[in-house]
């Protein structure tokens, strides 16, 4: 039997794992570079979360604005790649631009840390928020907020692909680029609001992830091998993928590890081994994710 505290954070973990790979995919498809700062960025809207729980508001405030901050710097992270595009930088030259810019961030989290240090005397480089949190119907908020947010956003981009004119353009634009640009499409255009929409999404998920774990700067390094898997696990090129990914990945961690602890009490610090096994494992026996399982059951 699962006690109650560990299947509660695996269902917590699960919807912030979600909303991660869902963006990772999300601006993996679009521009096919892999990200290797789209952790750091996700997680620099925790210390918004903090605070605005500093100024004794509530952490849920800090959403929206974890939302245009990660926007906002994963634009500025698009404009720098795709400078670099244009002057025919390599992909490998491509992905260490993004390992700059990862320093960058994580350098200035910490910068600000030491700053709320100074004014508020207190310890910011780890810290917890769970504190601050509400209760609905005896069970933490952060629970059906993080769910709502989760779901809703993959029903959001998947209507959004195939329902408006922006995501047919940006079909076109993950399918061939350059005849894309033949075609006349923006791709200039449609890539930057792509990318918005990414860092957005990491911000949501960043501002969430205090209110329930503890957080620090290295937290988004650590959890880079938790999206990476959720998103192969789910399908690279898949949106609702993302979802299904992130709650295999999150309840192995959590739930798997939880009772192999009972016979192995060190084994909570090499969860992300599981995470590491699970995703080579996809790799190999179904490379396009259990989305590409289920699209060719759905071909028959």
């Amino acid at each position: 039997m699962v006690p109650s505290p560990i299947l509660l954070t695996a269902l917590v973990y699960s919807f912030i794992l979600s909303l991660l790979a869902m963006g990772f995919t999300l601006q993996y498809i679009t521009l096919s570079v892999p990200n290797l700062a789209y952790a750091t960025i996700a997680f620099a809207s925790t210390y918004l979360t903090l605070t605005f729980s500093l100024m004794n508001l509530s952490p849920y405030v800090a959403m929206p604005f974890g939302f245009l901050l990660g926007g906002a710097i994963s634009f500025m992270l698009y404009k720098f790649v795709a400078f670099l595009r244009n002057r025919g930088t390599s992909i490998v030259g491509l992905m260490m631009a993004t390992i700059v810019f990862d320093l960058i961030i994580y350098a200035s989290m910490n910068i600000y840390a030491d700053y709320l240090a100074y004014v508020f005397k207190l310890y910011a480089g780890s810290f917890s928020l769970s504190e601050f949190d509400f209760e609905i119907f005896s069970f933490p908020a952060v629970l059906f907020i993080s769910g709502l947010t989760s779901v809703g956003l993959v029903a959001f981009f998947t209507l959004m692909l195939v329902k408006t004119k922006f995501g047919v353009a940006m079909r076109a634009v993950m399918e061939n680029f350059n005849l894309a640009s033949v075609h006349g499409i923006n791709t200039e255009r449609i890539l930057s609001i792509a990318w918005f929409f990414v860092g957005g999404t990491a911000g949501l998920s960043g501002s969430l992830y205090p209110i329930w774990f503890a957080m620090d700067p290295w937290v988004g390094a650590r959890m880079f091998i938790s999206i990476f898997a959720a998103c192969v696990i789910g399908g690279l090129r898949s949106i609702y993928g993302s979802l299904l990914g992130g709650f295999i990945i999150a309840f192995s961690e959590v739930v798997v590890t939880y009772f192999l602890s009972l016979y192995f009490p060190w084994i909570w610090a090499y969860r992300a081994v599981t995470s590491m096994v699970i995703a080579a494992f996809a790799l190999v026996e179904m490379p396009s994710g259990i989305a590409g399982l289920i699209e060719k059951l759905r071909r028959g």
